[in-house]
Order: C-alpha cells, then sequence, then structure tokens
C-alpha cells in the first residue's frame, strides 16, 4: 500500500484599511494535512485541519479504501529538494505603521475618494512526502488591493487597484493609485472607432479552460477538440503553468501529486501549437495523454485538475513596444461576460483607460468587448507583456484587437 501526505502551512497578516484608515489587524497561523492512500486500484483520503496525528489520519484513509474509488497509484522517484523563498516582507513591527502612511497617502492625494481594502502578508510552507520522494516549497509573498469610492457616487465602488508580489513597495504603490485615480476623474467620450486595440490581463484566457479538461476534450465537449498537437492559436501566443516560486510568488514546485516539472513549468499552448491538457494521474492514465504535473491538492479530496498560475509568455519588455506609438483602451474592470460554445466572448466592461504614450490619460464610459476567444489569442493577438501599465507587483497583459458594442 502506497501513502502520500500533503501538508500546507500559512501565517497571513491582514491589515484591513476602511475610509482613509487601518482599522485592524489580523494574524492567523493555520495548517492543514491530508493523507492518501493506495491499494488494490483504489483510493482513499483523509484530511485535518490543525495539527494533526499522521497515525489516526493514515487510518481514516485506509477505511476510506472501503469506498472503492478507483485511482492509480503514485510512483516513488525517491527524489528530495527543497526550495526556500521566504522573507520578510514587511518587518513585523512595521507593518501597520506603514499600512497607516500609505493609506494615509492615498487619501490625501486624491480626496475626492474614499479609499478601503486589505495588506494581506503570506508566508506559506507546502510539504510532500511518498515513501522516499520528499518536496518541501517554502515561500512568502504580499496582496494589497484598494477599492476606490467616490465621495459624489451612490454606488458601493468604483474602482479598483491591486498588485501582489514578493515586494511591498509602498512609493510605487501609491503612485500607482494616483494615477489611476487621476485617470479616472478624466471622462473621455466614448472611442470613436468600433474596433480597437486593447490591453487586458491575461486571465481573460481564462475562459479557455474547460476546453482544456481532459475529460471535456477527450469526450468531444471542448471548443479545442481535435486541436492537440496542431496549431490552434497566433504563433505568437505560448501558455503556461509557471510553478516556480524564484519567478512567481506563491507557486509550488512540484504539483497536488508530488509531479514535477521539467524547470518546473509545463506548456499547454507553444508558439501557437495546443500541447497539452489539464489532467490528473486518474485522467492522465484514463485518456492516455502526457500528465501535465498542475493538478492541484484539494484539503481532505482527491487531486483535482489545476488552472491556476497561468501565464502568457511575454513577446516584449513592455506593451508601450507592442503598440509602437498606437493608442489602446485598458480594460480595468470587467464584470462576468459569456462564451458560447463557438468561443463568442462578450466582455461588460465597467472601467476602461486610453493608454497613450505609456500611460493612463483618461476613462472611457461604459461598453462591451465583442470578440471570439480563438480570435483574441489567433488572428487578433498582437503580444503579451509583463510591464506596461502598473510599476510594481508581478502582472501580465495581452494585446489584441476588439470590437466595441454597446457604447455609453
Amino acid at each position: 500500500m502506497e501513502k502520500q501526505i500533503y501538508r500546507t502551512k500559512s501565517t497571513d497578516r491582514t491589515l484591513s484599511y476602511t475610509a482613509n484608515k487601518v482599522a485592524s489587524l489580523r494574524i492567523k497561523d493555520s495548517v492543514k494535512t491530508t493523507v492518501r492512500v493506495y491499494g488494490d486500484g483504489y483510493i482513499g483520503v483523509a484530511g485535518k485541519s490543525g495539527e494533526a496525528d499522521l497515525s489516526k489520519l493514515e487510518q481514516s484513509a485506509v477505511a476510506a479504501l472501503g469506498n472503492k474509488a478507483a485511482y492509480p497509484a503514485p510512483e516513488d522517484k525517491g527524489n528530495k529538494l527543497i526550495i526556500d523563498t521566504g522573507k520578510e516582507i514587511i518587518k513585523k513591527s512595521e507593518l501597520v505603521k506603514k499600512g497607516e502612511e500609505l493609506i494615509k497617502k492615498i487619501s490625501e492625494d486624491n480626496q475626492d475618494f474614499i479609499f478601503s481594502g486589505k495588506t494581506v502578508v503570506k508566508d506559506v510552507e507546502d510539504d510532500y512526502t511518498c515513501g522516499n520522494t520528499s518536496y518541501v516549497c517554502k515561500s512568502s509573498y504580499q496582496l494589497t488591493y484598494f477599492i476606490l469610492k467616490h465621495k459624489m457616487s451612490a454606488s458601493i465602488m468604483d474602482e479598483a487597484y491591486g498588485v501582489s508580489g514578493t515586494e511591498f513597495d509602498d512609493k510605487k504603490i501609491a503612485s500607482d493609485v494616483n494615477k489611476l485615480a487621476d485617470a479616472y476623474l478624466n471622462l473621455l467620450p466614448s472611442p470613436e472607432e468600433d474596433e480597437v486595440t486593447v490591453i487586458s490581463e491575461s486571465s481573460v484566457a481564462a475562459h479557455l479552460f474547460k476546453s482544456f479538461l481532459a475529460q471535456a476534450y477527450c469526450g468531444g465537449a471542448s471548443l479545442l477538440s481535435g486541436k492537440l498537437g496542431k496549431k490552434a492559436f497566433s504563433e505568437n501566443f505560448s501558455w503556461y503553468c509557471e510553478q516556480d516560486p524564484r519567478k512567481a510568488s506563491g507557486a509550488v514546485f512540484f504539483d497536488g501529486e508530488g509531479v514535477v516539472n521539467e524547470n518546473f513549468r509545463s506548456y499547454f499552448v507553444k508558439n501557437g501549437v495546443m500541447c497539452n491538457l489539464f489532467t490528473t494521474r486518474q485522467t492522465a492514465e484514463k485518456y492516455g495523454v502526457e500528465n501535465a504535473g498542475t493538478a492541484t491538492a484539494p484539503f481532505a479530496a482527491m487531486p483535482e485538475e489545476g488552472t491556476e498560475g497561468f501565464v502568457a509568455e511575454p513577446t516584449a519588455e513592455n506593451v508601450a513596444d507592442i503598440l509602437k506609438g498606437e493608442k489602446a483602451v485598458y480594460l480595468s474592470t470587467v464584470s462576468g461576460g459569456d462564451m458560447t460554445s463557438s468561443g463568442d466572448l462578450a466582455l461588460p466592461v465597467q472601467t476602461s483607460y486610453l493608454y497613450k504614450d505609456g500611460k493612463l490619460t483618461g476613462r472611457f464610459p461604459q461598453f462591451t468587448v465583442a470578440a471570439n476567444i480563438l480570435d483574441i489569442l489567433g488572428k487578433d493577438y498582437l503580444g503579451a507583456s509583463n510591464n506596461g501599465i502598473w510599476s510594481t507587483g508581478e502582472n501580465n497583459y495581452i494585446v489584441f484587437r476588439a470590437k466595441i458594442v454597446n457604447k455609453s
């Protein structure tokens, strides 16, 4: 009988901002342990939140084998690796002071707005063992976000700013918030053109996640069925899951089943060619496809296909290098969006800005972006970059052509 142990320990320090002031500081320690056992082609799972007695958890997992949930056993390769990128991003004794200085700065600089939000500093340790295989990944990162509400607005929120990464640069954060607030106040008429160049977070590609699921793809229910191993997108578009914690904050170099990918990265699109599917060890074996090594480890549950940590491979140092002097529309707040079975997409845009000469210059009224997701990442795709809008944090933008409809 094979056994896997996956444990996550974390400490969150959460500083809350309310109505232009620091409201509270909360410190939360947590530990979650999941034990999986494999025998006779079945899997048994048990988990505990808080400090766990591993022998008792293993007994519960063994008992769960009686549920007869089929699952292939893991492979013990005997590898051992520790990657530790943990650090003190903000001195514990200075977190409140830093937050007070930041919220005071942006409030005084932008007196038309009321600011609320959070700064969360996380220290995380993920441990995996299976026989003689042992992996440990330690990391630290921070997330800071602000909700902007105009004092004359009846809305709960009018705009939002967020930054994440392994650094907390309060001066750059304040500068970015100021730039956003200034652009928000400069209301422009709707774009005259019906087709424009768009800058968007690369997360728009998440509309394709379901099409990469092994079960959907192999069952013929994917928009991309039949495209595996073939060119399906622009040759400039590559899309991968970054698992190197030294390159992406919060990344874990092994997946939920203990698979470590070459260079801690797994490509799903390479130079326009669809080259992988979202799998677990179970679905990879079932459908006879390559295991992507990006499975997640849900607490006290069977592994699932992972869809986090995806990045559009940069084609330029800055979005300005992609635009080459052309103006563009930056999509800041997009709410929802429906996609048809053929990939037609409608993105309701609440806030967007004119990007010109390397900066945001004014806010457009609301509209809807209409495009086909295969065109966004295909014939209308212009490139990707990690730089161009904000001066700090980890960002990933894509640039493409699209139509604007339902203009205000």
